[in-house]
């Protein structure tokens, strides 16, 4: 056995080879694997947006889901305060494959309970907790950051219909939702609401759907529909009570005038003017009209503009202001200082048919009518709510008219009402009382007290001594012998009866009694033929008068 070394000189010659372990393999997949699914995640993974909110009670990060048509499209990842600190930002993560639902016109509110005039919505959130709604864009865009609306949209974008605009200048109580209803149907509803402060003015959007939005032309009328019709006129009081809904709801409402075209129908977009009432509507759509001055000498209360102007009962005009008063008025140039109020004759009524006559033709028919006694007076409507309205009547004992102005108006001549002129008589008479001397009159009426006095205890005395006679024992008696003498009498009666002897005695006599005046008969007619014939006898004929021989 050798003891030399072995030579490494040999080993080291050859080139050492480097392995890999399968070991390294398993991370190595692993990587991969996560890798890919990183890769995966953020291609698949829908679009994150962001929502800017008022407030953002009830949305919960984690929790809260973003729906379309009550179907889950994302979910709140994290709900912060504005940079301004005056809002809410709420991060949603998208679902893949609704970047599509996403564009400039995309619209978000909150679905919560709510109770509005199309009933109560978003019950099922009192349990579940409120959550996201939104409203597809119909067109796609790059847009990710949207207001959230307070209120959810009435109609959607993509229905058909009509929008129009509604300028109202009153007060009202409308809001967003608030229906629009035509003879009972709802046809549409309030989708904004506008009110502008330099002009004093609201403006609403009204959305109509078809296929009512074909009754919408240049020519319709809106007003407010409350549900209740309260109409005091000189006829009576007339009140008219819709449903129970149409009272909670209100709303609004719009019809055609009466005697008018169709008209073109509307144009998307158009505006037209919201009325306070049906009355005012069909008011205004006189346009033409003819304004004179009326200078009333009576009280003007409860006379206000949008009164009628009344001839024979007949609506003539309206009443535009009370008082009138133009910049030139001088209240000294007219004795009385009578009050102007502002009146207009409107030619457009159905009452009136010369509504084809130039205004100038009207002036001076009416001029032609002032001087036969055309004159204007106050009357009063009603007398529950104490409303007045101007009557034009002719008064054939007016004084002369003279033409004057007011301002650029002609004045109307006017008589005092009825109840002044009552007025006046009665102050007239009351003065001429006022100036009677009525001390002779009381002293007279005092001696005439006094005599009427004493003829009252003379009266009093005289009835107290009837009754003392009528108190004795012999007046007392007097019925009972009355009565016994009625008996006697009626026995009498009874004893001459048909039949009986006193009743046979007295034929007997009559006819004795009629014996003797027919034996007297001739004896009477000689005395009253001949009265002398008592004393000389019974004349025996007249004297022969002698006759001569032929």
């Amino acid at each position: 056995m050798s003891d030399t070394p072995p030579d490494d000189t040999a080993e080291l010659s050859e080139p050492r080879r480097w392995r890999i372990s399968p070991v390294w393999l398993i991370p190595l997949a692993a990587a991969l694997i996560g890798g890919w699914l990183v890769y995966d995640n953020f291609t698949s993974r829908g679009p994150v947006i962001q929502l800017d909110m008022d407030t953002a009670e009830g949305i919960d990060a984690g929790n809260t889901q973003l729906k379309v048509r009550s179907v889950p499209v994302g979910h709140v990842t994290d709900v912060s305060l504005a940079d301004n600190y005056k809002g809410a930002v709420v991060t949603v993560q998208m679902n893949p494959d609704t970047g599509k639902l996403l564009g400039d016109d995309a619209q978000f509110w909150v679905v919560k309970p709510r109770v509005g005039p199309q009933g109560i919505s978003g019950l099922n959130t009192i349990i579940s907790g409120a959550y996201l709604q939104m409203r597809p864009a119909d067109k796609r865009s790059d847009k990710r950051h949207f207001k959230v609306q307070d209120n959810p949209p009435p109609t959607p974008s993509n229905k058909p219909g009509l929008t129009v605009k509604l300028v109202n200048s009153g007060d009202n109580t409308l809001s967003v939702g608030d229906p629009i209803v035509y003879q009972g149907q709802n046809v549409g509803q309030i989708e904004d609401s506008q009110f502008s402060v330099a002009k004093r003015q609201t403006v609403y959007t009204v959305f109509i759907g078809k296929p009512y939005s074909q009754l919408i032309t240049n020519v319709t009328q809106f007003w407010l529909r409350s549900g209740v019709d309260l109409h005091l006129g000189s006829d009576g009081v007339d009140v008219q009570l819709g449903s129970l809904q149409s009272v909670l709801a209100g709303g609004i409402t719009f019809g055609q005038p009466e005697d008018v075209d169709t008209g073109k129908p509307a144009k998307d977009g158009a505006r037209f003017k919201l009325y306070e009432t049906h009355n005012a509507a069909t008011q205004d759509r006189y346009t033409r009209k003819l304004k004179y001055v009326v200078l009333l000498d009576d009280s003007v209360r409860g006379l206000s503009a949008g009164a009628a102007v009344e001839y024979r009962g007949l609506r003539v005009g309206t009443v535009e202001k009370v008082p009138f008063y133009p910049k030139d008025f001088k209240p000294s140039s007219f004795s009385g200082f009578k009050i102007p109020v502002l009146i207009s004759i409107e030619p457009q009524r159905p009452s009136l048919s010369w509504a084809h006559m130039s205004n100038d033709e009207w002036h001076q028919r009416n001029e032609q009518f002032f001087k036969h006694g055309l004159r204007a007076t106050i009357k009063s409507s009603n007398l529950l709510t104490g409303a007045m309205f101007i009557d034009l009547t002719f008064d054939h004992h007016a004084k002369t008219y003279h033409a004057q102005k007011v301002g650029p108006y002609r004045v109307f001549p006017s008589e005092p009402s009825q109840i002044t002129s009552i007025q006046q008589q009665l102050s007239n008479l009351m003065d001429k009382l006022n100036n009677l001397d009525i001390g002779p009159i009381v002293d007279q009426l005092k001696h005439a007290a006094s005599t009427t006095n004493d003829t009252l205890e003379q009266l009093q005395q005289a009835t107290h001594q009837i009754n003392k006679l009528l108190a004795q024992p012999g007046t007392q008696r007097l019925p009972g012998e009355l009565s016994d003498t009625l008996q006697q009498l009626q026995n009498t009666l009874d004893n001459f009866q048909q039949g009986a002897p006193a009743y046979q005695q007295l034929n007997q006599t009559i006819e004795r009694l009629n014996q003797v005046l027919d034996n007297a008969a001739p004896l009477t007619r000689t005395l009253r033929d001949h009265p002398n014939s008592l004393i000389f006898g019974r004349p025996q004929g007249k004297d022969p008068v002698p006759r001569a021989h032929p």
